[in-house]
């Protein structure tokens, strides 16, 4: 077994082998940062060694001490392990041996400073006794005090020991990339002061203080510290030493170093995803990153925690229309199909595009924009769009999926789940995963990408009808699976209202009782009835198109349906009209004559046969989703040693899923680690919404989902329990919309949205009832209130705040 592993062998993945300090070092070792070289000795190795020696691995069921853990042997294997690595770094090298808990920053406990760093050690003798020592720490009453206060159970840690080439550092420090104090996340805060960091972070000295507005890329503030002592090299390991009054009177930094630190903290947080803190040192000149870890001391959960670049938050604004809340672990592996489709048709094409969603084994999310590379394909394309846009053949292939794919789920949606062995639930769950892949590929190759094309080669002609026209206003008056759904909502809804005792029954429904829906349905056969022949054909409808294990359709819970039913009793306000469609189509005639004009006609009928095929397909991927969470939460049934519940089910990967028992111990520990990160990854989803005010302080901006201009008050409805708020007249003001929030529209006189783009559910509806829209903003339910009053200008993007 290799119970050692070099830092350019570790990725922040492996936080259950090199712990949370040794897997970041790792991380940031290979992503280029100026990390010292060094090696893990990994948990595996710590626990063989409490095993060979007799230990109990769990500190809280025993009277174990540091002392008498510090007393046990290395074996060989161990020993001439650690021996070449030691080796490879250089002769006589001088290391920092650092222990590397495998629970180390959990948002609630950093663990910083609870295990143990020993400096300046010099040869295998000294780094065996070192690693041992290390090993004891975990026992220390010290960290098991700290472990008492955060509540953790000790039974859930292993440790791992980080051993890093030392660095002479004529001036070291630490850097907060928020500021501490103040908690600004506009400012980070550096200490540092002259020698080896230890005297920072021991608290002995008092350190220069610099500040930093990350806006503005310069120090701000600067404090001078008093810096009497520094920790320096000694031939025991270090030495605390007077400093001269020269170097009391001083700063330790110029501003010149101080800007290259904090930049180097900015490119850290970039990386990581959250904010940090870092040990730094300088020696000889060079700048070196010691160490990194989230901060976890500030318990803050503002949205803009998070500074994420531009193309990070156009990556992160589309993730979260289709995924309003973050992904738990068993939802990334079935995005990755959808992306895998759709990277498949960007093959065929000559582009080959990145991944821009990837998940640490512990769970954190993180974001990068996805990198294109083109290769000589590409120049092949004009020769393929004759084929790439038959309708024909696109629209057969599509029906023959769609067809095959549909009766496929019609015959898994009757299967009786609980007779089902594990085995076949996880082979269920398996087919569901395929046909949602063909789905994503058939939405993808048949539909969208040639939609897109031929639009693209119609916009020229739509301009000369009307050089605002694009080809969105083709969808006007369209007949498709989301309008359809609405059609049968208001039925329903009318349905209500022809009953005035029905509809004073439906009105009072108290929906934070649990039972009172199905109370309610049980007293109301004929409408219940009804309320069944909607499901069977929108109930796999959810809150989150892309989200297979964490989103929640109307068949699993009424409550959003029900709210949105409420909405409708009041609603009367705006109408589709197909007077917008008609009108291009008699414009087409007009300017073109018949011969073109019926060209560009058919062309415009494909570009609304491809979008009807677009949202049926998305349909039935939700329905592969809901039938495949049914058999998840059924499988965990199975497992009650695993799961405290069902829905714990979604900490595991899919690949963990179809291995099923596996490892059960180390699945629990899975399971806690994540669980514990999910507060980061929620964090993180609300991290897009940062600095999109515009220059004048009460200025949104946007993008145009519809022209027009609306002035009125706010209503802000971020779920859909809220959906009852909304009044006629109202803005309506949201962070995302799916199509089940289609009937806020009818009362809406314009949108405003933190997300979505100019082919968005928002932007389709919005055109559809001819209200303003303005999407995109990033922010706006951070800046704006119930009842603000604003104006929104949808042929610019822009929405003004006139009252507060």
């Amino acid at each position: 077994m290799k119970y050692v592993m070099k830092f350019s062998e570790i990725r922040k993945e492996d936080l259950l082998a090199a712990g949370g300090k040794g897997a970041n070092l790792g991380e940031l070792f290979n992503a280029g940062f100026p990390v010292p070289d060094g090696f893990s000795i990994t948990s595996h190795a710590f626990d063989e060694y409490m095993k060979r020696n007799g230990f109990d691995s769990s500190p809280s069921g025993n009277s174990l001490t540091s002392e008498k853990v510090a007393k046990g042997q290395l074996w060989k294997e161990l020993e001439d392990e650690i021996a070449d690595y030691y080796h490879a770094l250089g002769p006589d090298s001088k290391v920092a041996v650092r222990s590397s808990a495998t629970a180390e920053d959990l948002p609630e406990a950093s663990f910083a400073g609870q295990q143990e760093t020993y400096l300046n050690i010099e040869g295998l003798d000294q780094l065996y006794h070192s690693v041992r020592k290390c090993f004891a720490s975990l026992f220390s009453s010290r960290a098991a005090a700290y472990r008492k206060q955060t509540n953790f159970d000790t039974g859930k840690i292993s440790l791992s020991v980080v051993v890093q080439r030392m660095v002479n550092s004529e001036i070291s420090g630490v850097l907060f990339t928020i500021d501490p104090i103040s908690k600004n996340k506009s400012r980070m805060m550096l200490n540092a002061s002259w020698g080896l960091g230890e005297s920072i972070v021991s608290g002995k000295v008092t350190p220069d203080i610099y500040v930093y507005d990350r806006n503005h890329r310069q120090v701000v503030e600067k404090r001078l510290g008093d810096k009497k002592i520094m920790v320096c090299y000694s031939t025991d390991g270090t030495e605390e030493r007077e400093t001269s009054s020269q170097q009391r009177r001083e700063f330790s930094l110029t501003d010149k170093q101080a800007i290259e630190i904090f930049e180097l903290g900015r490119k850290t947080e970039q990386h990581f995803q959250c904010p940090q803190d870092l040990e730094w040192a300088i020696s000889q000149n060079r700048l070196y990153l010691l160490q990194a870890r989230p901060i976890t001391t500030l318990n803050v959960k503002s949205s803009t925690d998070i500074p994420l670049t531009k193309s990070q938050r156009a990556v992160l604004n589309n993730w979260i229309e289709h995924c309003p809340n973050p992904l738990y672990p068993l939802d990334v592996a079935p995005c990755l199909l959808v992306d895998k489709a759709k990277n498949i048709v960007f093959h065929e094409l000559g582009i080959s595009v990145g991944s821009e969603l990837t998940m640490a084994v512990n769970g954190l999310l993180s974001l990068s924009a996805g990198k294109i590379h083109i290769s000589p394909k590409v120049l092949k394309i004009p020769f393929l769009l004759s084929s790439f846009t038959d309708y024909s053949s696109n629209s057969a292939r599509t029906n023959d999926s769609f067809h095959k794919i549909r009766e496929e789920l019609i015959s898994k949606e009757k299967a009786e789940l609980s007779v089902l062995p594990a085995k076949a639930l996880i082979r269920q769950i398996m087919e569901l995963m395929e046909l949602s892949e063909e789905l994503a590929y058939t939405r993808f190759r048949y539909n969208i990408f040639p939609s897109v094309a031929v639009s693209k080669l119609i916009l020229h002609d739509l301009k000369k009808i009307d050089k605002n026209m694009s080809e969105y206003d083709l969808l006007s008056n369209l007949s498709y699976k989301t309008w359809d759904l609405n059609l049968k909502l208001k039925k329903l809804s009318n349905y209500i209202q022809s009953t005035p005792e029905l509809e004073q029954l439906f009105m009072e429904l108290d929906r934070t009782n649990p039972r009172a829906i199905q109370d309610f349905l049980e007293n109301q056969p004929d409408f219940k009835a009804k309320l069944q022949g909607f499901l069977n054909e929108f109930g796999w409808k959810s809150s989150s198109s892309y989200c297979a294990f964490g989103s929640v359709s109307w068949y699993e819970n009424l409550d959003s349906l029900f709210s949105m039913l409420k909405v409708l009793q009041s609603s009367g306000g705006n109408a589709d009209s197909p007077v917008k469609f008609e009108s291009i189509m008699t414009k087409i005639t007009t300017t073109f004559g018949k011969k073109k004009g019926d060209r560009l006609k058919t062309k415009i009928e494909e570009i609304r046969a491809y979008h009807v095929n677009r949202e049926e397909s998305l349909y039935l991927i939700e329905m592969c989703y809901g039938l495949a969470r049914r058999a998840a939460f059924e499988l965990a049934k199975r497992f009650p040693q695993l799961f405290e519940q069902a829905k714990d089910i979604r900490y595991l990967t899919l690949e963990e899923v179809y291995e099923l028992p596996g490892n059960i111990a180390d699945l629990k520990e899975l399971i806690s680690v994540r669980k514990n990160n999910r507060q980061k990854n929620e964090v993180l989803w609300s991290g897009f919404s940062i600095g999109t005010k515009a220059s004048h302080q009460n200025t949104l901006s946007g993008v145009s989902g519809n022209g027009g201009r609306c002035r009125g008050r706010v209503r802000k409805i971020l779920t859909q329990q809220e959906f009852d708020k909304m009044q006629s007249g109202d803005i309506l003001l949201c962070r995302y919309t799916d199509p089940s929030w289609t009937p806020l529209f009818v009362l809406a006189s314009a949108v405003i949205s933190d997300t979505g783009g100019p082919l968005s559910h928002s932007a389709i509806v919005a055109r559809e009832y001819n209200i303003p829209a303005v999407l995109g903003i990033g922010n706006a339910t951070d800046l704006l209130e119930d009842g603000d009053e604003v104006l929104v200008y949808g042929d610019t993007g822009k929405v003004i705040l006139l009252t507060k």
